[in-house]
């Protein structure tokens, strides 16, 4: 294989190096009009030549011209209304006192510790306590059912 590209090289060369007058090569410093085949001859040369300086600055103009046609596309890409998860997702997250998109395992665990700390047995003696406590530990079944039915479908559940 190597042989094909030796001599696929050696043909470049020679047909680079022809004083043929049709050819829009057949100067160093002349140009045939087309910028993508201009650049890809002066690359060309570079390698050829062994040019490690114009090597470089081809490659940093090449990077620089791709740096500006990805912010051009990024400009005019329209942006998405909704990113992130729902709020309400964050919510039921926040009320589990958790992060958004804790591993779900962290979820149960958390789910588990709050509703021993809330659960309204817990507080039968006060009234007062007590439904508190009920209203605390209903926040924390509706956050855990939110983000259960997110894990489980990739949705809210009451959309």
């Amino acid at each position: 294989m190597d042989q094909l590209f030796d001599r696929l090289g050696d043909l470049l060369k020679s047909w680079m190096q022809t004083e043929s007058a049709n050819s829009p090569f057949s100067e160093p410093h002349k140009r045939s009009g087309d910028p993508f085949l201009d650049d890809a001859m002066e690359e060309l040369n570079a390698f050829l030549d062994d040019d490690r300086e114009t090597q470089a600055r081809l490659e940093r103009e090449r990077l620089y011209k791709m740096r500006m046609e990805e912010e051009a596309r990024s400009r005019s890409r329209p942006r998405p209304q909704n990113s992130g998860p729902p709020s309400k997702l964050l919510a039921a997250y926040k009320t589990l006192g958790l992060p958004p998109n804790a591993p779900f395992d962290h979820v149960r665990k958390a789910y588990k510790q709050l509703l021993k700390q809330h659960h309204p047995d817990k507080h039968g003696s006060a009234p007062e306590a007590q439904k508190k406590a009920t209203e605390t530990s209903a926040r924390i079944n509706d956050a855990y059912r939110i983000i259960e039915t997110w894990h489980e479908t990739g949705a809210l559940g009451d959309e």
